[in-house]
């Protein structure tokens, strides 16, 4: 079990009475404690090009308006800290982060050295206290339900002895009280193929170099933090644009001795315990402290193929055919099954099918039911069962009625990992023709993505007595600039397609 599932499931466990408790517990510790009444601002990455998507799920689930960043692939919205549990279980969403601050227009200075001296006195500047006790929060929230990674076994035997050394003294630890070191947590993915992505270690001269004086705001969290055992972190720095005079290394580099000479925390690109976020945008700078430890894209897949789907792109392309109740939804090319499977997690009320012409995409996909299921039956304690099934089949002549299908979803083959440009002039027409001939007249649609947009657009082109387009989404898979397509299945006029079938 992988340990974004193991999260995953921690956080679906998870009511608001268990938020309410550990607040409550939280505060007992600490009477000065207000936890339940912080509203912070939350950070989320998610598929480029689906992030009305995201937040259409945000205001669903969480009630809170999003506001989409100028970097495509983020949104950000408000939420009490009680709804922290909920936040986990978005779908749409790849990773999380409390922001510390926003800056809308930030003013570099034109020189490099100006620009990085500024962007180091910035760190006492900024109120780091509410986002370290989300934080806080998080990692108890996720330690109630999981076990810890494997760290070294030298850490965790001084772990568990200060854990043994608390018990007796007290139930509960105190909500402001340091944090005792987590060793070996996994690194948070938060990337994005446009922008340039650096992690970088501060140099250990910078104690030296740098004065930590300064009074603020958030003296007090700088306090908290430094009294306990030291903390691990490393900075990300996520930057775009043309118009800076220094590149991601050296922003997370300066920042990061800032942060350090600041807190007192010891440096760790690996084994960290708080990951701190630089996004600049052009003169958007966003400073911000990671919720997740790993994307939440991998909470379904166990057994991978050269092409396998992130869950949250799945998750999109469904929520954009809107599924009904007892809607028949297939997904024709289904490789490892992300969509069918994201699918039947989230619309247990729809029958889904997966099928797809290779044999050992067949078998992962079964496999990775076999997982989903298991994660149900250890969750509800009972025989899991999810309205799904999966079967191999030829695209291009399925064993299925005409008309009996109400929604297709389907990740096309692009032509690059799996099969060629030239094989997709013969592919896309036969798949269209067949997709058209097994969806509902009138109320069926399709929603299908592909690198190949101009393969796709010249068969759709000869499909215009069966298909409508109704949507266009531009999107980002792995590097390649793709689309996905909404189309309507229009009503039957012509009775030549039908009397073939």
């Amino acid at each position: 079990m992988s340990e974004v599932e193991k999260t995953v499931d921690a956080f679906s466990e998870m009511s608001l009475a268990d938020a309410h408790k550990q607040l409550g517990e939280d505060k007992e510790g600490n009477p000065n404690a207000s936890c339940k009444d912080i509203v912070v601002t939350i950070g989320a990455t998610v598929p480029t090009g689906f992030e009305l998507t995201a937040a259409d799920e945000v205001q669903e689930k969480l009630g809170s308006q999003s506001r989409i960043s100028k970097d495509r692939g983020k949104i950000y919205f408000e939420i009490p800290v009680i709804s922290l549990p909920q936040v986990h279980q978005l779908r749409s969403v790849d990773n999380l982060f409390v922001v510390v601050q926003e800056f809308k227009d930030y003013q570099f200075k034109e020189t490099k050295e100006e620009a990085l001296k500024e962007l180091e006195d910035l760190t006492k500047k900024l109120p780091w206290t509410d986002p370290l006790e989300v934080w806080k929060l998080n990692t108890s929230l996720k330690k109630k339900k999981t076990r810890p990674k494997k760290g070294s076994q030298q850490s965790n035997t001084k772990k568990q002895k200060l854990e043994g050394d608390m018990k007796e003294e007290q139930p509960v630890k105190g909500f402001h009280e340091p944090l005792q070191n987590i060793s070996g947590l996994a690194s948070a993915e938060i990337q994005d193929p446009q922008k340039t992505d650096e992690m970088v270690q501060p140099n250990e001269d910078s104690k030296e170099e740098r004065g930590s004086s300064g009074e603020n705001g958030s003296g007090d969290c700088k306090k908290s933090e430094t009294e306990g055992q030291v903390l691990k972190f490393r900075v990300t720095c996520n930057r775009a644009g043309d118009n800076h005079s220094f590149t991601s290394n050296e922003a997370a580099r300066d920042f990061g001795g800032a942060v350090q000479d600041f807190f007192q925390w010891k440096a760790d690109m690996t084994n960290f315990d708080v990951e701190v976020l630089l996004n600049i945008h052009n003169n958007e700078v966003v400073v911000g402290i990671a919720l997740t430890e790993e994307s939440l894209h991998r909470r379904n897949i166990t057994h991978f193929g050269p092409t396998t789907l992130r869950s949250t792109l799945a998750y999109g392309m469904l929520r954009l055919c809107d599924p009904q109740p007892a809607d028949i939804i297939i997904d024709p090319m289904c490789g490892t099954g992300a969509i069918p499977i994201e699918g039947a997690a989230e619309w247990p009320s729809c029958f889904h099918i997966a099928g797809d012409n290779n044999p050992q995409a067949v078998k992962r996909t079964a496999n990775n039911i076999s997982s989903l299921l298991k994660q149900i039956q250890r969750k509800e304690s009972s025989s899991g069962s999810k309205p799904i099934d999966n079967i191999q089949w030829d695209i291009c002549s399925l064993p299925l009625r005409t008309g009996s299908v109400d929604v297709i979803v389907s990740d096309m083959p692009f032509g690059k990992r799996i099969g060629s440009k030239r094989k997709n002039w013969d592919l896309y027409p036969a798949c269209l023709t067949e997709m058209g001939r097994i969806c509902r007249p009138r109320t069926g649609r399709a929603v299908l993505l592909t690198q190949d947009r101009k393969c796709f657009a010249k068969a759709l082109s000869k499909m215009g007595h069966i298909w409508r387009k109704s949507h266009t989404i531009w999107v980002n898979v792995g590097g390649l600039h793709a689309a996905v397509y909404l189309l309507k299945r229009l009503e039957a006029k012509n009775e030549e397609t039908k009397s073939k079938w």
